[in-house]
């Protein structure tokens, strides 16, 4: 009896078998916790995305203005591209467009909006429907005064469709459930 403890009543090959069972137990854990970690961040990824879409068409369609002393209009611009783990969106100004490769700064035209950041590793994996094959960049203008939009590429092509973009983890596809399609509507009502 020189491993008894006699406070308790467990000896110390006792203790020694129950916590190997609990960091066998954890270890074994691990694995589905990171996969359901991955799903539950690339839902709320593309529910952020959805999100946001529903917002900026509803904020255009109520009227933002983007120069309150000049009393314009605001068109709401998205940028989507693919390999990025953010979403940025712009307002614009006038009736031209700036150069869309290289979105100026110049704040008579254009002014950020909002950024969102995917959350912990997710990205745009790429785009299908009609934009499928558009390259590694797509833009969405949202135009007053009903909200209603357009997909274009760097080609200047105006596709008037619905989209989807795909967020990810790297590495993973739809089946697995770290892959999600995001639908993007041209118009909501």
């Amino acid at each position: 009896m020189i491993f008894k403890n006699t406070t308790s009543g467990f000896t110390l090959v006792e203790m020694m078998i129950v916590i190997s069972i609990i960091v066998i137990l954890l270890g074994i854990a691990m694995f589905p916790y990171r996969y359901y970690m991955q799903r539950g961040y690339t839902e709320r990824a593309a529910d952020g995305i959805a999100q946001e879409w529903v917002l900026a068409h509803r904020t255009i369609r109520w009227g933002l203005e983007f120069d309150p002393i000049v009393g314009r209009h605001a068109r709401l611009f998205f940028v989507f591209q693919t390999g990025s783990s953010t979403v940025e969106s712009y307002l614009l100004s006038g009736s031209t467009l700036p150069d869309i490769a290289n979105i100026s700064t110049d704040t008579n035209l254009v002014q950020k909006y909002k950024t969102l950041i995917l959350d912990d590793g997710v990205e745009i994996l790429g785009f299908t429907g009609s934009l499928s094959g558009s390259g590694d960049r797509v833009w969405y203008m949202i135009s007053p005064p009903y909200g209603d939009g357009v997909f274009f590429t760097s080609t200047a092509s105006w596709y008037f469709s619905d989209a989807r973009i795909i967020v990810w983890y790297p590495g993973a596809d739809t089946t697995t459930g770290r892959a999600r399609e995001v639908l993007l509507r041209t118009y909501l009502r």
